[in-house]
């Protein structure tokens, strides 16, 4: 095959040179010399290589009318002046003058041998482009600046049929994507570099302008500098989120938002808590009574309707409805005195209405506990106030530390005298409570339960001392006692058995070495699971996700305990590599009553199985129960209903009876 190279320029007698230097060194060579620009001809048309001196660049546009479409180009170049005035043309290489021919030898050797690989690419690109053209996602690539290929799924998202028209809709690549929260918006020159350190969501509207949600993920070409961006279809798995987040986020009845969405803004940093004041409708029971639930679900609604209309236009107040009869406000700024008093024209324009429903006039009087503590929990100290008031028989109370620090400190001491005792005789046992297969009925799985045995024999749930252990540094050794015997207990069993642990333990330092010094002592780790509760004592995410892939390495599974709660965080759910989802007790035991619990149940399961999670149903105390939560596709339930937690994990497999090895 012969390769023509074309030269401009009005030295020709160092090319002739040139010509007679590479005769032996370039094979299947043309020379075509050309000293005056206006004598070039359609010869050019053949050009495989063009080397053109910088002095003619002012013709180049004219030159390039003569030119393929891919011919390669290297310039004639004086000093780095020159090579600036380059900087805008694409696809050119320079060689600086007076020419060393071994240099200019070298690079035509490099070209020839890239325009034999031309035809390979070629069809490379022709193979490539036809698979890509049959994935089931929408798939196009792009140079930076505009569309250079798309495959038919692209073209119907687009609504467009040809290149031609994509880049005529899109001036510009970035234009694309719709801007929407949460969605990738650094739509800037460098997005495309971004997208390789940042979790890519983006949104799209489709033909009937519907908003498409797409992970993206951009594989970078280094052999023509081109990207390819595949779009993976996630509006299913949004649409589920969202639907969850209403369901958790607001209440039922008033549509206000509730306890779980203060929670939510509190754990996010979104609100600055300075005062709390919660509110509750006195005797409420009765007005339900006697009047009947229709009415008192009025009531809660209209009463929820007044308080928010006398705090609205105070930008720093927020109404949320609490559960049953209870109301909360806060506020974002210091100001006790101003909340106080707003607080009880509250409380004076509820007892100064009349609630009329058909016939009956009634009235209503609430009570209010406020806390401005900096010390305590505002929402636990409110509450505290909240319930003085009402012993007292007061409109409100302010809360003050002198209401709940005595009796607080006693218990304490008193739990913490026990929990001592129990690790001196070694009195902190592990109980064991059977997960049933929703389909087949066997037992595949424990729950280790740690539980303290007192002196006197009995059996004590951790409801009574988790929370000292932690306040009198001795949760740490207590979680180790419970891992250790549960690994003991499990490692020559062939259950998969899950235990406990919270965030202050993955925050501990040594607290990796030891799950591994476990593991390798018990060898039972392709049989554990790691049930962590993600609630509000989360500061850093990135530590817990850190955790669950190290544990995950080693061959672990992770469950999320407690999810549906109020501190499950969607968010960060979708970046952690776990196993299991573990439907809060609230839910479960209220799924077959109460309309909400069972929606939000629902949704969570159907969320699960988008992810591939399994999902566990615990609080499951009858067959009404269960039979409501496998039929919405739960995968294990746990409860009562099937056993209490157990001193010997021997259970194997329930059906109209138990039975046991």
């Amino acid at each position: 095959m012969r390769y023509d190279i074309s030269i401009i320029d009005d030295d020709i007698i160092q090319f002739n040179e040139l010509e007679e230097y590479s005769f032996n060194k370039l094979k299947n060579i043309k020379f075509t010399l050309f000293s005056d620009i206006n004598k070039l001809n359609e010869d050019l048309d053949l050009t495989d290589l063009l080397i053109i001196n910088v002095k003619f660049l002012e013709y180049f546009n004219k030159i390039k009318q003569f030119l393929k479409e891919d011919v390669f180009v290297i310039f004639l170049i004086n000093d780095e002046i020159e090579l600036e005035n380059l900087s805008k043309l694409k696809n050119i290489d320079t060689i600086y003058s007076p020419l060393k021919f071994n240099d200019l030898i070298s690079k035509i050797a490099k070209y020839i041998n890239l325009i034999e690989k031309k035809p390979v690419i070629k069809k490379e690109e022709e193979l490539s482009n036809s698979i890509i053209d049959n994935i089931n996602y929408p798939i196009f690539s792009t140079d930076g600046h505009s569309v250079i290929f798309s495959n038919e799924h692209f073209f119907k998202l687009t609504n467009c049929s040809s290149l031609e028209e994509i880049n005529t809709k899109y001036k510009k690549i970035k234009n694309i994507f719709h801007k929407e929260e949460e969605c990738f918006s650094e739509l800037n020159k460098k997005w495309l570099a971004k997208t390789e350190v940042v979790n890519t969501k983006v949104c799209i509207l489709d033909e009937e302008n519907n908003k498409r949600f797409f992970s993206l993920q951009k594989i970078f070409l280094t052999h023509n500098h081109t990207n390819i961006i595949i779009l993976n279809d996630i509006s299913h798995e949004i649409k589920h989120k969202n639907e969850l987040f209403q369901l958790l986020y607001t209440d039922n009845l008033s549509k206000f938002p509730n306890r779980t969405k203060l929670i939510e803004d509190l754990q996010n940093n979104l609100l600055t808590l300075e005062a709390v004041c919660l509110l509750n409708i006195n005797s409420f029971k009765e007005v339900n009574d006697f009047f009947g639930h229709n009415v008192g679900d009025s009531i809660l609604i209209d009463v929820a309707q007044l308080i928010n209309k006398k705090i609205k236009k105070y930008s720093y107040l927020k109404f949320f409805k609490f559960p049953s009869d209870n109301y909360c406000v806060i506020s974002t700024v210091d100001n006790k005195s101003e909340f106080i008093e707003l607080m009880k024209n509250i409380l004076d324009s509820v007892y100064k209405n009349v609630f009329i429903y058909e016939q009956y006039e009634i009235d209503i009087r609430i009570t209010a506990g406020i806390s401005f503590s900096n010390k305590n929990n505002k929402l636990i100290t409110a509450d505290i106030a909240l319930q003085t008031a009402k012993k007292e028989n007061k409109d409100y109370l302010v809360f003050f530390d002198e209401l709940d620090k005595f009796q607080e400190y006693e218990n304490n001491m008193l739990w913490t005298k026990k929990l001592k005792s129990a690790f001196v005789n070694d009195n902190i046992e592990v109980y064991f409570q059977p997960l049933v297969n929703n389909k087949t009925l066997k037992v595949d799985k424990y729950e280790c339960l740690v539980r303290l045995i007192e002196e006197n024999g009995k059996i004590v749930s951790p409801y009574f001392f988790l929370d000292i252990s932690k306040k009198s540094n001795q949760y740490k050794k207590l979680t180790k006692i419970v891992l250790e015997k549960s690994f003991k207990r499990f490692e020559n069993l062939p259950f998969e058995f899950s235990v406990n642990i919270s965030y202050e333990d993955i925050e501990s330092s040594d607290f990796l070495d030891f799950i591994k010094s476990m593991i390798k002592k018990y060898n039972i780790s392709n049989r554990v699971v790691f049930e962590i509760l993600e609630d509000e004592s989360i500061k850093n995410y990135q530590c817990l996700i850190s955790f669950i892939d190290e544990i995950k390495a080693l061959g672990c599974k992770v469950a999320i305990d407690d999810f549906g709660s109020g501190y499950s965080n969607f968010e960060h759910l979708l970046k952690m590599n776990i196993d299991y989802l573990k439907i809060d007790a609230s839910l479960i035991k209220n799924v077959a009553t109460d309309e909400t619990s069972y929606k939000i149940t629902k949704t969570i399961i159907e969320f699960a199985k988008n992810l591939n999670l399994k999902t566990i149903a615990e609080y499951v105390e009858n067959e009404q129960i269960f039979n409501i939560v496998r039929d919405l596709g739960a995968d294990y339930s746990q409860g009562y209903f099937f056993s209490e937690p157990l001193a010997i994990p021997s259970v194997v497999e329930f059906n109209k009876k138990t039975y046991h090895e």
